[in-house]
């Protein structure tokens, strides 16, 4: 007959666990003996998480005294006798080797569970909820956490090696998830972490000496504080270095100071509630003949930046940075970097300054602006891309910063290296002048687009009015080329109507001075002597009337011939023949000067601008 001792529970966690597994090792004993007071069980002879003996990548060394079977894991946190007796601290395991797979999937672990500097083959939490999980410093082949509601932290850190892959799609952490110096590795085309989707309340840490062979995939994640890769490996293999197409951040995205992907960096769509600083940060991505997804190193397409995106100060880029439809609260800096393949921001909006200066490799970028807006740009002349590889069409911003090139003569060498020519840069160009009350440059900037775009004219009569605009009124900017046509038009008029005048070709008009004047150049003392500069400018400018048009004419009844003086002038003979032909040139002045002061007037009214 049973005692009463003997029909109640051990209270012993080790006696507990004496009864349900046979021959205990070494370090099982230290587990089930720690996991009450909340102590670390060691497993070897140091307490030292980096003393060599504690190494898991030597694990194959170490004697089965240092061996823990997944089975007696599972069971202190499935049995309900033995979880009721492990302190809240948890499990907390130094330098064990864990053969089999660990299966904690679906349940619910109410301690933290910690595994440092062990050797585990797989880790299953696929639906698990659980407390802080702490692989820091151990090796495993595969973690499985998809759909895990972890309400501490995950720390997969300092030495953490994973060679299979670690998934944590659909995961909840309730604390940072921190990869601070881990190795994930996986097969060629194969994830080596995958978060999908995953929520973390506190920042994720990929950070300083974490390496990464195989895509690192964070697509529509949330993420509450910062995502910080600074000092990070990746090294994408055939698919993306880094995926976190969607992700929301309610802090900064770091990917700076030493952080290096090799292959395609993809932030589209992401949300940043502060900063994308990229500052000294390496993306590789250069095009290859027929590879697929190269060609693109940094794309963050369709984004929400709420700060500053920082792609300077040592930013290196080999292969194409996109920056399409994406929307920045701040500034975009590009200072002090190199971009491989280009810039492409179109129909970005950028609300503070857009920054292109120290450009390190000017001569071969792209930067492609079209459709885009900024409130300011400063840039510099180094940097400015080489002609055709500039494209602004529709690029809009409100200032030019004090400390680049402002003068029309500068911004009229930066609009000649655009790709193709568009009359929407210059008009930009020269509205910003005008504002800063820089009138004479932006009639040059307008002439100059006129200018471009009349050479786009094929028809022959089109090309001939834009000569006619060109000279006469500079496209509607210069009216005072008219006034200057008109002033040529009566110069030459008055050199000629004094010649024929000289020769007898201009006579009075009226009868009885006529007369006289053909008999013995004679005139009245009456008349009004003929002033050749005058009816040259009454016959050049409309409705100007100074009575010489009235009283003088072209010799209606010319005589057969006329006699000229020799002498320093006897070279504008030839251009006086007779009487006819200063009546004929007569005609085309009157008609020359109302088409000069049509001009003028059309072009001071903005009636012939072809902008």
């Amino acid at each position: 007959m049973r005692s009463k001792a003997d029909n109640q529970e051990p209270s012993d966690l080790g006696t507990l666990a004496r009864q349900r597994f046979e021959d205990l090792t070494a370090a099982e004993l230290a587990l089930v003996r720690a996991a009450p007071k909340g102590e670390l069980a060691v497993c070897g002879v140091s307490d030292d998480l980096s003393h060599s003996t504690n190494d898991p990548s030597k694990a194959d060394q170490w004697g089965n005294e240092r061996n823990v079977r997944a089975d007696l894991i599972a069971w202190l946190c499935l049995d309900r006798r033995a979880a009721n007796l492990i302190h809240p601290q948890g499990i907390k395991l130094l330098g064990a080797k864990i053969s089999d797979a660990v299966d904690l999937s679906f349940i619910n672990i109410g301690f933290p569970l910690v595994l440092a500097r062990c050797r585990l083959r797989d880790l299953n939490l696929f639906g698990a909820q659980t407390r802080t999980i702490s692989l820091q410093g151990s090796r495993v082949h595969t973690l499985l956490a998809d759909g895990a509601v972890v309400s501490g932290a995950v720390f997969l850190r300092d030495g953490f090696h994973s060679d299979g892959g670690v998934q944590l799609t659909g995961a909840t952490v309730h604390g940072p998830l921190d990869c601070t110096a881990g190795a994930f590795e996986n097969a060629v085309s194969y994830p080596a972490l995958t978060a999908d989707g995953i929520t973390v309340t506190g920042p994720v840490f990929l950070r300083k000496g974490f390496r990464a062979s195989g895509e690192i995939r964070f697509p529509h994640a949330h993420v509450g504080e910062d995502f910080d890769c600074t000092e990070g490996t990746f090294k994408g293999q055939i698919n993306p270095a880094l995926n976190a197409e969607g992700i929301a951040v309610g802090g900064s995205i770091f990917l700076r100071n030493g952080f290096r992907a090799d292959g395609l960096v993809m932030l589209h769509g992401a949300q940043i509630e502060f900063n994308l600083d990229c500052v000294r940060g390496r993306f590789e991505n250069p095009a290859l003949p027929d590879v697929q997804g190269t060609g693109t190193a940094l794309n963050i397409d369709s984004s929400v930046v709420k700060g500053t995106v920082l792609l300077s100060d040592g930013f290196q880029a080999e292969g194409e940075v996109r920056l399409i439809s994406s929307q920045i609260d701040g500034d975009l800096r590009c200072t002090g970097a190199k971009f491989g393949s280009g810039l492409v921001a179109e129909r970005s909006v950028v609300k503070g300054t857009l920054f292109w200066r120290d450009i390190l490799n000017p001569k071969t970028v792209n930067l492609n602006l079209i459709n885009t807006s900024a409130d300011s740009l400063s840039d510099d002349i180094a940097s400015w891309p080489p002609a055709g590889n500039l494209q602004l069409h529709g690029f809009v911003y409100s200032r030019i910063s004090a400390f680049s090139p402002r003068d029309a003569k500068s911004r009229l060498a930066w609009l000649a290296r655009l790709k193709s020519f568009t009359p929407q840069p210059y008009r930009q160009l020269a509205n910003i002048l005008k504002d800063e009350a820089d009138i004479v440059g932006a009639q040059k900037i307008l002439y100059k687009m006129a200018s471009l775009r009349s050479q786009e004219s094929r028809s022959s009569l089109a090309r001939g009015w834009s000569f006619i605009l060109r000279y006469t009124v500079g496209y509607g900017y210069y009216p005072s080329r008219a006034l200057l046509c008109l002033v040529v038009l009566a110069v030459v008029g008055s050199l000629l109507f004094w010649r024929g005048y000289s020769a007898g070709s201009m006579v009075p008009t009226e009868k009885d001075a006529y007369a006289s004047f053909r008999k013995n150049q004679l005139l009245p003392d009456h008349y009004e002597r003929f002033c050749p500069l005058v009816y040259s400018l009454e016959n050049s400018f409309p409705l100007v009337k100074l009575g010489q048009a009235d009283r003088w004419q072209p010799d209606p009844s010319p005589k057969d011939s006329a006699q000229f003086s020799a002498g320093c002038l006897g070279f504008l003979d030839h251009l006086v023949p007779s009487a006819r032909s200063l009546r004929g040139f007569r005609w085309v002045q009157i008609l020359l000067g109302w088409f000069f002061a049509t001009m003028g007037i059309s072009s001071v009214s903005g009636l012939v601008h072809k902008d």
